[in-house]
């Protein structure tokens, strides 16, 4: 099946993530959640994210039989989100790695990957797709983060956008993910980057502890960078300090 030829809508919920993961057995693959709002969205690390009416919050469910590493779902969707924005006409988008979309360096859309094991064996990944829209944006977030209304300064249509994504993450699928074309897709998810191997970069790891140094090398799932001593970090997660 298709992404999004199977879409579950609601008004409301309290995450399309929580509820594509208790219903994996039952939706099939490339089915897609979407709520006009969500009580309990939330974001890596088990963040609250502010889901209110006017955003575009839904999940993709994959019942992957090639590619089964979850990383490669979240490059897929962010490429995607890029590739639609620029699409659409909107300036200056890029990926904050891992899984952030910026527009002119202010947060606009926030991905998480989840997957669903059964002891080793993977029944699912769900990625969760978060973008502001036509929503307002908290005070205490604005200097941070943005929207597609509050860039373009005019209304858009959720259903057409989101019909737009399903339409760019199918197609992207269908390019690398069932071809098993992992390194290509990579490659172009390492173009839509928000910085380059060779720029100076801080991350914020775990237990407020920051690593600043220079990219050594992006990987498929990690940042290699080496720090003013010269120690290499191999780095899987973190926050990227803008």
């Amino acid at each position: 099946m298709m992404v999004g030829e199977n879409v579950v809508s609601f008004s409301e919920i309290d995450s399309t993530n929580r509820f594509a993961i208790d219903n994996l057995d039952r939706l099939p693959s490339g089915s897609v959640i979407w709520s006009l709002s969500q009580t309990e969205g939330y974001g890596r690390h088990g963040r609250a994210w502010y889901s209110g009416k006017g955003g575009l919050w839904f999940s993709v469910v994959f019942k992957p039989t090639l590619i089964k590493e979850p990383n490669e779902y979240t490059k897929t969707v962010s490429v995607a989100i890029v590739e639609t924005l620029l699409q659409l006409d909107f300036k200056s988008v890029r990926i904050k790695w891992p899984n952030d979309i910026l527009i002119s360096n202010k947060k606009v859309a926030g991905v998480l990957t989840e997957a669903v094991f059964t002891g080793n064996s993977l029944n699912g990944i769900v990625v969760g797709i978060g973008i502001n829209v036509n929503n307002e944006i908290p005070a205490e977030l604005k200097k941070i983060a943005t929207s597609l209304n509050s860039v373009k300064g005019t209304y858009i249509s959720l259903e057409l956008l989101l019909g737009k994504l399903n339409k760019r993450i199918e197609l992207l699928r269908k390019r690398y993910i069932i071809r098993g074309k992992n390194k290509y897709l990579t490659r172009l998810w390492k173009k839509h980057l928000a910085f380059s191997e060779g720029d100076e970069i801080t991350v914020s790891l775990h237990k407020e502890e920051k690593v600043t140094g220079i990219i050594k090398r992006i990987n498929s799932s990690s940042l290699q960078i080496e720090r003013e001593d010269g120690e290499i970090l191999d780095i899987k997660s973190g926050e990227l300090i803008l």
